[in-house]
C-alpha cells in the first residue's frame, strides 16, 4: 500500500466517529427540517442525612498482654467486650458506647441506600490515639431487614443507626473512643 493511501486511511478512520454528528448538522441544517419530542420531568424533594450522635466505643481499657476489640450493634443492643477489653465508667453517659444516628428527610414513601465506609478511626478523646473501626453496618428504622437500605415514610423521614467493631491493640491507654463517619444517600 502506497504511503498516501495509507495516510487518507489513518485521516478516514479518525473521522469515521464523527460522522453521526456531522450527518445531524446536515440535517438540521436543512430549512425544511423538522424535529418533535417530549420531555418529563419529576421535582423530587432532596435527600438529606443529618447525624444526631457520633459512634462511640465508650471507655475502654484493655490488657497489656493481648488485643481487644469492642462490637457496637446496630440494634441499640448493648456493646460486646472480646478478649481483654472490658468498659471503663459506671453509667456515665459520656463514657457508654452507642451507635451513630442519623436523620434522613426527603420525599415521602421513597426508598434509599447508604454508602458507608469499609473502615473508620475512632480518637482518643482524652489520648488523642487513633484506632481502627472495622464492620461497619447500618440498619434503618423504617426498613429494618434490608441491608445498606433505608424507606422514607409517608411525611418523608426515617433514621438510620451505624454500628461496628473497635480493635484495640494490647497496651492501649484508657479512653474514650469516637468515630466520626461520612455518609452518602442516594435514592433507589
Amino acid at each position: 500500500m502506497n504511503r498516501s493511501v495509507t495516510m487518507t486511511l489513518r485521516i478516514a478512520a479518525r473521522l469515521l466517529p464523527l460522522a453521526p454528528f456531522a450527518l445531524a448538522s446536515a440535517a438540521l441544517a436543512r430549512p425544511d427540517a423538522q424535529a418533535s419530542g417530549q420531555a418529563e420531568a419529576q421535582v423530587v424533594n432532596p435527600l438529606r442525612a443529618v447525624p444526631r450522635t457520633d459512634l462511640s466505643f465508650g471507655s475502654i481499657v484493655v490488657g497489656v498482654a493481648a488485643e481487644g476489640s469492642v462490637e457496637v450493634p446496630t440494634d441499640g443492643s448493648p456493646a460486646r467486650y472480646v478478649n481483654t477489653a472490658k468498659a471503663q465508667c459506671a453509667n456515665s453517659s459520656d463514657c457508654i458506647p452507642h451507635r451513630a444516628v442519623f436523620d434522613v428527610r426527603g420525599e415521602p414513601g421513597r426508598s434509599y441506600r447508604v454508602a458507608l465506609p469499609e473502615q473508620v478511626i475512632a480518637i482518643g478523646t482524652r489520648t488523642g490515639v487513633g484506632l481502627p473501626v472495622s464492620g461497619i453496618t447500618m440498619r434503618s428504622l423504617n426498613s429494618s431487614s434490608a441491608k445498606g437500605e433505608g424507606l422514607l415514610d409517608d411525611a418523608g423521614r426515617d433514621s438510620f443507626f451505624v454500628g461496628g467493631t473497635l480493635r484495640v491493640p494490647a497496651g492501649t491507654r484508657p479512653d474514650v473512643f469516637r468515630a466520626d463517619l461520612p455518609v452518602i444517600v442516594t435514592y433507589d
